[in-house]
């Protein structure tokens, strides 16, 4: 077994305990200040300004990857549009974001297409740096690049959904493989569209 297989291992065991420890922290509990999304501005693939406090009124879905990403990206906006489409126009409120992990090949015109090609509404956001790695930070993203090639290489990352209610808090924390009713339901919550 490669070093770099023992070290994806491990991370992704990591990340798992993570994720339990903090579902199981957080269920039942009401959100409070402490769980207000930490606030961040960085542009959308159109060059806009995107800050998060700027969406308060509407539920936001955020997410960490790439456009050159095989499984996990792909699979977390197919089965949020999937969602919206199930649960109906009011799902169509949420603003979905992708925040790229991977700024040196992810220019605003691949955010833009690759994002829109799920769905026109989605944003890709992205940003210098400085911009990203204070995101990165707050929101507790991991992520190294897996292979040497200048443009041809893989990105592993954390893959936590993140679902922001109208009110700038953060309602449930997700992973980019939850089963589609969980994440049916987390969408559900924040846009006040359940049954």
């Amino acid at each position: 077994m490669s070093n770099r297989t023992t070290v994806g291992r491990a991370a992704a065991i990591a990340t798992a305990v993570l994720f339990a420890v903090l579902r199981a922290t957080s269920a039942g509990a009401e959100p409070t200040a402490a769980t207000t999304a930490p606030d961040f501005t960085l542009s959308d693939q159109n060059g806009h300004a995107f800050r998060l406090s700027q969406q308060r009124g509407r539920p936001v879905v955020l997410f960490f990857g790439y456009t050159h990403c095989p499984d996990v990206c792909p699979t977390i906006l197919a089965n949020l549009r999937r969602a919206r489409a199930e649960i109906g126009p009011k799902a169509s409120t949420a603003v979905v974001a992708l925040i790229t992990v991977d700024p040196e090949r992810d220019t605003a015109a691949e955010l833009g297409s690759y994002v829109s090609a799920f769905d026109p509404s989605f944003l890709g956001l992205r940003g210098d740096p400085r911009e990203l790695a204070a995101v990165y930070r707050a929101y507790h993203v991991r992520f190294h690049r897996e292979s040497e090639g200048p443009r041809d290489y893989l990105i592993s990352h954390t893959a936590f959904v993140y679902y922001i209610g109208r009110n700038g808090r953060i309602r449930a924390l997700g992973l980019w493989d939850d089963a589609q009713p969980f994440l049916k339901r987390s969408l559900e919550e924040i846009t006040g569209s359940k049954p």
